[in-house]
């Protein structure tokens, strides 16, 4: 139940991200916003750590490279979008978005890729996958 909690949480803070993002990125520019996205994203991490006393950070250096870079990955993430959602409107850009976030999703536990446990992927997450698409297609429409 927790876990259903913390990615409705996820969600809904994404949306509300992206829609205050692309707002700003019109004053200051796309890449400063996600600049700015990332930097503030980082105090509050790090106020976070501070006041939990969490001392796991010791262990920093026992963290792949590859895994480590997921941060750069997330400014490519926030430029594509804030861009998105200028060009299309929140709602389709968040629809597409958890389009390409199953298909990875899907990959990435058939695979077992990132040391991720490989899962069955079956019929029924198929046509799970394709009402997704019909429901953004509909939005689209």
């Amino acid at each position: 139940m927790k876990g259903i909690l913390f990615a409705l949480a996820g969600g809904f803070f994404l949306t509300f991200q992206s829609a205050a993002n692309a707002t700003i990125s019109i004053g200051i520019g796309t890449w400063q916003a996600a600049a700015m996205t990332q930097f503030t994203g980082f105090v509050l991490a790090v106020l976070i750590v501070l006041l939990l006393r969490d001392q796991s950070f010791r262990e920093l250096r026992h963290v792949s490279p590859l895994y480590a870079s997921g941060g750069m990955l997330a400014a490519i993430v926030l430029f594509s979008n804030m861009t998105a959602v200028h060009r299309m409107g929140v709602t389709l850009t968040i629809g597409v978005f958890l389009i390409a976030q199953l298909i990875s999703a899907v990959a990435i536990d058939s695979k077992g890729w990132f040391d991720m446990t490989k899962k069955k992927i079956g019929r029924t997450q198929i046509i799970g996958v394709v009402l997704m698409i019909g429901g953004v297609i509909v939005l689209k429409w």
